[in-house]
């Protein structure tokens, strides 16, 4: 078995039925397998789907287990070499799997490929979706965020982008993270260094921490160029309010797991301060939709920030029965 296609599902049935036709459509000579991983949909997508697929190997998680977790249970029952996870909300054009493929075993010969992403299309409008890129987040992330930081560096360097994804996202490349939408790796990789997602978390975030991960083992992560997957915008996840939410907790608490205690509780300083420094500055200029916005991200970093660590102890084995998320 070259490929094990996962795809983890959630009440979207019809964007899955598209998902898996582009498969079926789009592949040639190539010996494969799609498993779905479902999160407790609770309505007829299994059905549906294994009506209109031959051989498709439906795991029913029995609870909604969030992305990371749904995706070990793929990647666990795997028989490919290779894996490829991808959305249910995104479909493929072409040659697309065996050029994906043959890519990563071309580049792989030493052994030294970890994660290898591609290029995000909208598939509403036909634009670029950044999900991969080059720099982990970091404390210099958020001071760069404060309001008066920001002046002083447009005044004194103007036209200074050290990396712009528009641009590399049409080039092949290095990159640190990859977008989880779409993402390939060989499967031997994840087992001999137990370098699974880590399930502690619900929803984004975590393909960040897997590809930091990837790093610290010693692998390169990498971006290809050639290849383009159309995905609906998050069509398979949450409401959008939830969504940003939800983004602000998972980065608390992949923060918390690549950093030293100090430095998080140094993050929770740093945010407030721009906190404040952005509710007042958009107040004065009567931008009272953006100051609402901020008041909103405020409230969720009360109710959590802190929260994170008393749950989330680090070096403590077994799994962890936690999961946050927004509600």
């Amino acid at each position: 078995m070259k490929l094990s296609i996962i795809i983890v599902h959630y009440k979207t049935p019809e964007l899955l039925s598209t998902c898996i036709n582009s498969i079926y459509s789009n592949i040639s000579d190539l010996n494969f397998e799609v498993i779905i991983v479902d999160n407790d949909s609770q309505d007829n997508s299994e059905t549906l789907i294994k009506r209109q697929f031959k051989n498709i190997i439906w795991i029913n998680s029995g609870y909604n287990a969030g992305f990371s977790r749904a995706n070990n249970h793929g990647i666990k029952a795997a028989k490919g070499t290779h894996c490829l996870l991808l959305n249910p909300d995104s479909y493929i054009k072409d040659n697309f799997l065996k050029n994906m493929l043959n890519f990563y075993i071309t580049t792989d010969l030493n052994n030294t490929l970890g994660l290898l992403g591609c290029r995000i299309i909208s598939s509403t409008d036909k634009k670029l979706m950044i999900g991969s890129g080059i720099g982990f987040p970091s404390l210099k992330k958020h001071i760069k965020a404060n309001p008066i930081y920001i002046y002083f560096t447009r005044k004194i360097f103007k036209n200074n982008i050290a990396y712009n994804p528009q641009l590399k996202h049409y080039q092949n490349h290095k990159i640190d993270f990859v977008s989880g939408a779409c993402v390939m790796v060989k499967k031997s990789k994840i087992v001999e260094k137990d370098l699974y997602l880590d399930e502690d978390f619900f929803l984004y975030y975590e393909d960040v921490e897997w590809s930091y991960k990837f790093k610290k083992a010693g692998f390169q992560n990498y971006f290809f160029s050639d290849l383009e997957v159309y995905h609906f915008n998050s069509a398979s996840t949450l409401a959008t309010g939830l969504k940003y939410e939800q983004i602000q907790i998972s980065e608390y608490l992949y923060f918390y797991k690549t950093h030293a205690l100090l430095e998080y509780y140094l993050l929770g300083y740093i945010l407030k301060f721009n906190y404040f420094m952005n509710i007042k500055l958009l107040e004065r200029k009567n931008e009272l939709t953006k100051s609402a916005a901020i008041k909103r991200e405020k409230i969720i970093f009360k109710q959590y920030f802190t929260k994170i660590p008393k749950l989330y102890k680090k070096n403590i084995s077994g799994e962890n029965k936690y999961l946050i998320y927004a509600k």
